[in-house]
């Protein structure tokens, strides 16, 4: 075959994969645009099913028809406004929530909890049901009116535990050192099992102060919703038994059924008869019912929704974080966003929900100084996720108010850093790097060599500079001084209570106690306002049709998930290039 022919075979195959993606785009414009306008079809005494598995991301993904593959198309923002939607639409008789496992931290099921808590406000029911379930599962499951596990079903309540494997060790048997770089006494968990063979003092202390901080949140939670006395509630815990009948003999659920049986229970409660099939709608579903069709979300004065998740850096969004597999968020639609809301004098008040467990010096002061710029003209309310720490509280330091949940993750305002160095690696492998350079420190950060002494103290340096700017900002941001922002400082991660007792924060709750306080700032009637989400950042599908439309026409094609962005991994030249100093991986306790 000539040349000539097989460049026009390409090309055809090409221009049809190109025909075939138009009219697969086309598709999905026209039916999105469509439903938009007509909205799901929703019976009369339906149940809303909504299945916890997983994660929750805080928005969807910026480009929902990049693939079909990755993160649930549901946010958590729109699991919250299907319990506030559920309350009011007289089709929806109640709730069942599977719980088969959440990835979700405790302060974000501390705010599922409440709004399932002012759901069940409205008299309607809220039932659960898991297979296996332990302690943050449960503790979600606490706000129910009912709990059935099957006859086999697991119930672990044995406890919290945080446990973590330091890797210089691992990392010097396979040729790779570390140097080890930090200022803040307590930074950090992460730092620490990266760049230490084991825990500092100061560490262990942060670690069991916050851990037992969660228990007694826990336990206190448990007594309370089972009429239990705490010390028994500590008892049944050291004695567990991991079985839905222990759980059902020691009243922690509220019996034990297969899901028919569940079924048929629910049946009952919309009044349906048992031959009769139940009308159930799916929580993916059920978002695409607008809150303004249920008088929601109408008010005159507008407040800007914006989203921060994941490790924040400097430039666009779409990479994923090499340490976590979490997100990573970009500085630059967090501007946009930002200077858009200062720019719309509709925009009253902005809330900015932070869920992030650190992120780079640079990407984060961009996105501080827009938040401090933004504050000058209208009231800017931080609302915290799971964890708003190190970076993440970098972000939301200048913000004119900060709400978290008594479990956020908060503070840790501290710097790290690890310079790894393959020398030895390079020796073993009998790979042969030749340097060529101009300049004595040209190749200091090249991870070829160990910083020398010299470098290692200009590095040391720089990175108290850092810290001291950190402080110094952190205590501009929140009025004090920093005397007294250095006292609460020094990398110490707190858990939400405490950090309101400190003055790092201004009030618990969640995004809907953001928006009051917005409201209340921007001196407005909290029941006047509306949220808009500001994106900052959207594919070119979703600049043409729109976010919502784009999301709703996925879901009505059956397409449940979406894909986040593949981006090639870091390299070392990228992580030093960005200075990773605050990073701060949230602290898990399981």
């Amino acid at each position: 075959m000539s040349t000539l022919k097989i460049i026009g075979l390409w090309l055809g195959r090409i221009l049809a994969v190109i025909g075939a993606l138009a009219v697969v785009l086309a598709v999905v414009a026209v039916v999105g645009l469509l439903l938009l306008g007509r909205g799901p079809q929703i019976a009369d005494n339906s149940v809303l099913e909504i299945k916890l598995a997983g994660d929750l991301p805080e928005k969807a993904s910026e480009d929902p028809i990049a693939g079909l593959l990755g993160t649930p198309a549901l946010t958590f923002k729109d699991a919250l406004d299907n319990l506030k939607k559920a309350a009011k639409d007289p089709r929806i008789k109640g709730v069942v929530l599977r719980l088969d496992g959440n990835s979700l931290g405790w302060a974000r099921v501390e705010e599922l909890r409440e709004a399932i808590a002012k759901f069940r406000q409205s008299g309607k029911f809220a039932v659960g049901y898991a297979e296996g379930i332990s302690e943050r599962g449960y503790y979600l499951a606490l706000a129910l009116d009912r709990l059935y596990l099957p006859p086999t079903g697991g119930f672990e309540m044995n406890g919290l535990v945080s446990s973590n494997s330091h890797l210089p060790g691992l990392l010097a048997k396979v040729g790779i050192g570390v140097q080890y770089f930090r200022y803040g006494k307590y930074k950090s968990v992460s730092g620490e099992t990266f760049g230490q063979q084991a825990f500092s003092e100061p560490v262990k202390a942060m670690i069991n102060f916050n851990l037992t901080e969660q228990y007694d949140t826990f336990v206190s939670a448990v007594a309370a919703a089972r009429k239990i006395p705490a010390p028994e509630v500590r008892r049944l815990i050291d004695t567990n038994r991991p079985t839905a009948e222990w759980a059902l003999a020691n009243k922690l659920i509220d019996g034990i059924a297969y899901w028919d049986e569940v079924e048929a229970d629910l049946k009952k409660r919309v009044g349906l008869a048992a031959d009769k099939e139940l009308e159930k709608v799916s929580a993916s579903e059920y978002a695409r019912v607008n809150l303004e069709d249920l008088d929601l979300n109408r008010g005159p004065n507008k407040i800007g929704y914006i989203v921060a998740e994941g490790l924040v850096v400097s430039g666009g969004s779409g990479l994923v974080n090499p340490l976590s597999g979490g997100p990573v968020q970009g500085s630059e639609p967090l501007i946009k966003a930002l200077r858009e809301a200062g720019q719309r004098e509709e925009i009253k008040a902005v809330v900015m929900r932070v869920n992030s467990p650190g992120g780079a010096g640079l990407g984060c002061d961009l996105v501080r100084r827009e938040v401090e710029r933004l504050r000058a003209k209208k009231p800017v309310v931080v609302s915290m996720g799971d964890s708003a720490a190190s970076g993440g509280y970098w972000i939301a330091m200048d913000a004119s108010a900060i709400v978290a949940q008594p479990s956020t993750q908060t503070g840790s305002i501290g710097i790290f850093a690890v310079i790894p160095n393959v020398e030895q690696l390079n020796r073993d492998l009998t790979l042969t790097p030749e340097v060529f350079k101009r300049g004595a420190r040209a190749d200091a950060l090249g991870g070829n060599r160990p910083l020398n002494p010299e470098e290692a103290k200009i590095f040391d340096q720089e990175l108290l500079a850092s810290y001291r700017r950190f402080v110094a900002l952190a205590a501009k941001g929140r009025n004090t001084t920093v005397p007294q922002m250095e006292a609460v400082a020094q990398g110490r991660t707190w858990l939400g209570r405490k950090a309101l007792e400190l003055g790092l924060v201004d009030r618990l709750g969640g995004i809907d106690t953001a928006i009051a306080l917005a409201a209340e700032k921007a001196k407005v009637a909290p029941d006047s306002v509306a949220l808009e989400r500001l994106e900052g950042e959207q594919s070119t599908l979703a600049s043409l049709l729109g976010a919502e439309a784009t999301r709703t026409a996925l879901r009505s094609l059956g397409i449940e998930q979406t894909a986040s962005r593949i981006a090639p991994p870091f390299s070392l030249d990228v992580l030093l290039s960005e200075h990773l100093y605050p990073l701060a991986l949230p602290q898990r306790f399981e």
